[in-house]
């Protein structure tokens, strides 16, 4: 049996309708599986969608307020780009004593994800429903 892929729009309504059911959503593998079984509900096809694509949607959204846990990573790994939501990282750097600028950490303007030198591998995210 073949899947479909459902469009942007698709998601974000029913995962509007999903986490209105369930305001906190504990795991992005559970929150996948509520969402395809509602994409899914009363259709002939089926559709699918991967756990990165809905973060993705989820923190684009404006409704979604997503909690990132995470762990201790490899500080020599460079990042340029969210591991969250793909939007590219914004640097927040800090005067020195002797006048020069260092980067102290990066932060994303779209889902909050952060980390400093010591880089920070999301673990676990919790879904929110913001009303």
């Amino acid at each position: 049996m073949g899947y479909k892929i459902a469009s942007d729009e698709q998601i974000k309504k029913v995962l509007r309708r999903v986490l209105s059911k369930h305001p906190h959503v504990q795991s992005q593998g559970k929150l996948k599986m509520l969402v395809i079984n509602e994409l899914n509900k009363r259709r002939k096809k089926k559709f699918t969608v991967s756990e990165k694509r809905l973060r993705g949607i989820a923190a684009r959204s404006g409704f979604v307020k997503i909690e990132i846990h995470s762990r201790e990573g490899d500080p020599q790994k460079v990042l340029f780009k969210c591991p969250v939501c793909d939007a590219p990282l914004k640097r927040v750097k800090n005067l020195t004593i002797w006048g020069g600028r260092v980067t102290i950490e990066f932060k994303c303007p779209l889902c909050g994800y952060w980390t400093s030198k010591k880089k920070r591998v999301p673990t676990l995210y919790v879904f929110h429903f913001k009303k």
